[in-house]
């Protein structure tokens, strides 16, 4: 098999460059020809009704902390308590890059991750680096990679007269905020914000029970020389506490049991992640029967190089809708720091919560009181008023922007972090975004309300002495029935 080889345009590849526009809906055209009923406007006595209705759902959920916001189809406030209140959001807070990477990036912008070399290999050996150049795709997984490897092993590649090297240059600060919670360490909820990514910046630790008594086997996948691993676990006749903690960065500690012959996974934060990456990248050429002369290194490419290998990942519709239904923090770190690159000219934190903050200042959506430090919400010191979030929320449904939030978030009682909410008359009409944190929950979406169309809606209360779930799942069924 010939080996492809393009001249490379780094930047533009890395900054998704396949579509921009957000892409037309299927029957787009034809929908827009059909008359669409509009809603039937709210009376005063409706909306004095919905007050009270709403009033008494939240009365057992609420502190000196909430704010809660309503907004009807045509963009009319209709109710509002404590609504430009900035409260610590939760995940509800990946609502403002989910919104804003739509609309700057498009639906259809895609990452590219790449393989790169100076020239093409002559005769089975690639002279000089072998180069991974990460765009900071959340979604790239290690099999990828692996397929990438195997694409070069059969175009005849044997000896890379080089090293690995890997580029993150596109992406830049602290892997770790520094405003999260230091506890969350070894949570596999917290991980890595790099360009260079794989595996949502984890690795997977396979463990198996043998005869009681005996030490279990434990695997690492993918194999790296980086993640080192100290202890064992103890295979059981029934014992079930399996420990794995890091010690220190890419230092693992095992202890405690597993039921013999059981198979049990676990996925732990790993760091540096360009050295790690190097080294997962090195391990799979070696398995594929290609050397190299060095060891692993990381450097920024040449912008002259070339392009051996191009990962796209799926087009952002998707990533962002995988984001909202499990509420992954990992992808809206990476797409913060994306907006960053693309609107900011910077790739760190500070570079996407400025252009989070400008995207939102040019649509005219109120940020009062607002203070952001991250992009998935997990930091407990970030502040956002009920208003930011259903404005973002209606402003998706009334303006013409190719795209809805509402078709990317889960259903209610069904999907995602909604599976479990026990909706009733808004079972099949509310879909939303989830956000708990220890002090801290939240619920943001639309209900199709039977009269008066789509509303949205934000529901934040902080340090509730109740149930804020209950009382969130009580105002959207009651929501619902206008």
């Amino acid at each position: 098999m010939v080996l492809a080889v393009i001249a490379l345009a780094i930047w533009s590849l890395l900054r998704g460059c396949a579509a921009r526009a957000p892409a037309p809906r299927p029957n787009q055209t034809a929908a827009a020809a059909r008359p669409v009923p509009r809603p039937a406007p709210w009376s005063a006595a409706e909306i004095a009704r919905l007050h009270r209705d709403l009033t008494d759902a939240f009365a057992p959920a609420l502190s000196d902390r909430y704010s809660l916001a309503v907004i009807d189809a045509t963009g009319r406030v209709i109710y509002a308590d404590r609504a430009r209140s900035a409260v610590t959001p939760a995940s509800v807070q990946k609502l403002i890059v989910a919104d804003a990477a739509l609309n700057v990036l498009g639906t259809n912008y895609r990452f590219h991750t790449l393989l790169a070399a100076t020239q093409a290999p002559s005769n089975g050996t690639l002279e000089g680096n072998l180069w991974f150049i990460g765009s900071g795709d959340p979604s790239l997984r290690s099999d990828d990679l692996r397929s990438g490897v195997r694409l070069l092993a059969r175009s005849g590649l044997r000896h890379i007269d080089g090293a690995v090297a890997v580029d993150a240059t596109a992406m830049s600060g602290p892997e770790i905020n520094p405003h999260w919670d230091p506890s969350d360490a070894n949570e596999d909820f917290q991980v890595p914000t790099s360009a260079a990514s794989i595996d949502d910046d984890t690795a997977e630790f396979r463990v198996y029970g043998g005869m009681p008594g005996s030490p279990a086997r434990v695997a690492v996948v993918p194999a790296s020389r980086d993640v080192h691993v100290t202890g064992e676990v103890r295979s059981s006749t029934g014992e079930d506490d399996v420990i794995i903690a890091a010690d220190s960065p890419n230092n693992f500690a095992l202890s405690g049991a597993i039921p013999a012959q059981t198979e049990e996974k676990f996925w732990l934060p790993v760091h540096d992640m360009p050295v790690y990456v190097g080294d997962v990248l090195a391990h799979m050429l070696r398995q594929a029967g290609i050397t190299t002369s060095q060891q692993p290194q990381v450097s920024a490419a040449p912008l002259d190089s070339i392009v051996l290998w191009d990962h796209r990942s799926a087009p952002l519709r998707m990533v962002i809708e995988h984001m909202l239904y499990v509420s992954d923090n990992h992808y809206a770190e990476q797409l913060m720091r994306t907006l960053g690159i693309d609107i900011e000219g910077r790739g760190d934190d500070a570079g996407g919560l400025a252009a989070e903050r400008s995207f939102l200042n040019a649509r005219g959506i109120p940020t009062d009181g607002m203070r952001i430090v991250d992009g998935s919400g997990l930091a407990e010191s970030n502040r956002v008023a009920a208003i930011t979030l259903a404005r973002i929320l209606s402003d998706a449904e009334l303006r013409d922007h190719g795209v809805e939030l509402y078709d990317l978030l889960p259903a209610g009682g069904r999907d995602g972090t909604l599976t479990d909410y026990d909706f009733t008359t808004a079972l099949g009409r509310v879909r939303a975004k989830t956000g708990h944190l220890s002090d801290a929950d939240s619920l943001a979406g639309y209900v199709n309300t039977m009269h008066h169309g789509r509303v949205a809606f934000a529901f934040m209360i902080n340090d509730s002495p109740g149930d804020p779930d209950s009382a969130y799942v009580r105002a959207v069924d009651e929501l619902a029935t206008f």
